[in-house]
């Protein structure tokens, strides 16, 4: 290639990484000037701890006397396009409110992963956060066919979901995303659940469907 075509290419290149509507741009934008408070809704995140510990061996909830089913991973803000996420805000997470989220939350560094990067812009200090963590938690009925999965389970996605739906008559079908992981059968990994300021269940936003998983079955790993 002469050299007077690859200043071009070169210059195409540059104007393509600067471009202030790529999606990259954007999602960097939204992140550095998020301001604490300003969100549309939650997303609460419950995670299939069963799936976690086969790929995750180590971690903390994975070699404790209780063996844990769904545990909450987050309680995100969300807005109608986008999220935001490790806001300007810089408090710790005292230590009796960690050793508090320990039964539904049972890693000490997730906690602190959670503030950081979604909590620090719920507009709420620690405390306030994560005590709004668990009546996030506690205003969802599990379904009981997950309290004691004792052998692995093939399900649709869809029927996780429905399981749910039936659990929780204040939820709609938008209001409930069914993720997964893996490739050849793919387990089940969490279950989103969009809830309004007021924890009321609401649609999610497109972003959030798009997280659904699109396998025709996934598998429930057991508890163990």
């Amino acid at each position: 290639m002469r050299r007077g075509s690859l200043k071009v290419v070169a210059a195409l290149l540059i104007a393509l990484l600067c471009m202030p509507d790529s999606a990259s741009a954007r999602h960097r934008s939204r992140d550095t000037e998020a301001q604490p408070g300003e969100f549309d809704y939650y997303l609460l995140s419950l995670s299939w701890s069963p799936a976690f510990c086969l790929s995750s061996p180590g971690a903390a909830e994975c070699n404790g006397p209780r063996r844990y089913g769904f545990i909450v991973h987050g309680l995100w803000p969300q807005n109608e396009q986008g999220w935001p996420q490790y806001c300007n805000v810089h408090v710790p997470v005292p230590d009796e409110v960690v050793q508090a989220m320990a039964d539904i939350m049972p890693s000490r560094q997730l906690v602190y992963h959670e503030w950081s990067a979604h909590g620090t812009c719920s507009g709420l200090d620690p405390t306030a956060f994560f005590a709004l963590v668990r009546r996030a938690y506690a205003s969802v009925t599990l379904p009981a066919q997950f309290a004691q999965v004792s052998q692995p389970l093939q399900r649709s996605p869809g029927s996780v979901a429905d399981a749910l739906l039936r659990a929780n008559a204040g939820l709609a079908a938008q209001s409930v995303v069914v993720t997964c992981s893996g490739q050849s059968v793919p387990r089940l990994r969490e279950v989103h659940v969009c809830l309004d300021r007021d924890l009321k269940g609401r649609a999610c936003s497109a972003d959030a469907l798009r997280e659904a998983c699109r396998a025709p079955l996934l598998l429930v790993a057991p508890v163990r």
